[in-house]
């Protein structure tokens, strides 16, 4: 028995929408496996488990009167290009001597340009610390501060809007 002339044409679109469909798929499969970043966040898992822990750190640390300032959190007037800045790390007004304040510079939706640097303790000025920062597009960034002294971590982000 003769399939009709219309039953022929549709098992033919319905193998044109099969052929298509699983094109598309192995093309966003290509895709998506050629531009893979893999986790952006080192130890995430590890830093999930540990978020209450986190959390009550810093507490404790701004309560002890760990601080940072800077005048990127009043008035950051920072361009495309590169950027000298300056952060002082205290504790209760003491600026605190031999940390590690690293800083952290991202953009939202892309890690093509994140960056990570550890800045420099200037030697004349006790807990002043300071660096080089290249916003190579203007924007929104997000800017992410870390000061590690004896064992302890105080962080801070804020948001810049680069011109």
């Amino acid at each position: 028995m003769a399939l009709h002339k219309s039953m022929k044409q549709a098992f033919a679109w319905v193998w044109i929408a099969f052929i298509a469909l699983i094109s598309a798929t192995v093309v966003t499969l290509r895709y998506a496996n050629e531009g893979y970043t893999g986790p952006i966040e080192k130890e995430y898992y590890e830093k999930g488990l540990n978020y209450e822990k986190a959390i009550l750190e810093q507490k404790k640390m701004l309560a002890e009167g760990y601080s940072y300032e800077s005048d990127l959190f009043k008035n950051p007037h920072l361009k495309k290009g590169k950027n000298e800045i300056s952060i002082r790390f205290q504790k209760s007004g003491v600026p605190i001597g031999e940390a590690e304040i690293r800083v952290q510079i991202e953009r939202p939706a892309t890690d093509i340009w994140n960056r990570s640097i550890l800045l420099k303790e200037n030697s004349k000025s006790k807990g002043l610390y300071q660096g080089l920062l290249e916003f190579p597009e203007d924007g929104l960034w997000i800017f992410s501060l870390q000061g590690k002294t004896k064992g302890k971590t105080l962080n801070k982000t804020i948001e810049l809007k680069i011109r």
